[in-house]
């Protein structure tokens, strides 16, 4: 009976353990106002914008970012090396899984549409007459590596 009530004390204890670990982060709630853009890496295009919205996607972790494309933009066909999800927060563009925009299967996504990308599934994306802002979600850290290493704009700054 000791024995019962050791074991029923020590798994008590250790489950509010690790709900405090839980109330010892933050909660995060975002207004869009909290959120600002700025330039994207080199390894993006020019013009494309990026918000980090949660976590790091340099580091080890979950991160949440936001990618803006504007009307007539592209980023040619990458691989990452981990899962990613996007979500299409506004606007629309032509979403490319292959590794030419020729051979691809293409599909067309609005506002609402998701996409999950398993690590190493070359993909792309191009908008046209409109502007596009993508939620990506995923496990860091994260990185983009070009199908064509010459498709890399960060090649050219070399």
């Amino acid at each position: 009976m000791k024995l019962v009530k050791t074991t029923l004390a020590i798994g008590v204890l250790t489950f509010y353990g690790c709900l405090s670990s839980y109330a010892a982060e933050p909660a995060i709630v975002l207004d869009t106002a909290q959120i600002p853009w700025q330039p994207a890496p080199a390894d993006f295009p020019s013009g494309i914008k990026i918000s980090y919205v949660y976590g790091n996607p340099a580091h080890k972790g979950p991160f949440v970012i936001r990618v803006w494309m504007p009307p007539h933009s592209a980023i040619a066909p990458h691989t990452h090396s981990m899962d990613e999800t996007l979500t299409v927060v506004s606007g629309q563009f032509t979403h490319y899984v292959g590794k030419t925009y020729d051979t691809s299967e293409t599909k067309e996504l609005t506002a609402g549409s998701f996409v999950h990308l398993p690590k190493n599934i070359p993909h792309a994306l191009r908008t046209t007459d409109h502007e596009a802002i993508v939620e990506v979600v995923g496990v860091g850290p994260f990185g983009m590596t070009y199908v064509n290493p010459k498709d890399n704009p960060a090649a050219s700054l070399k």
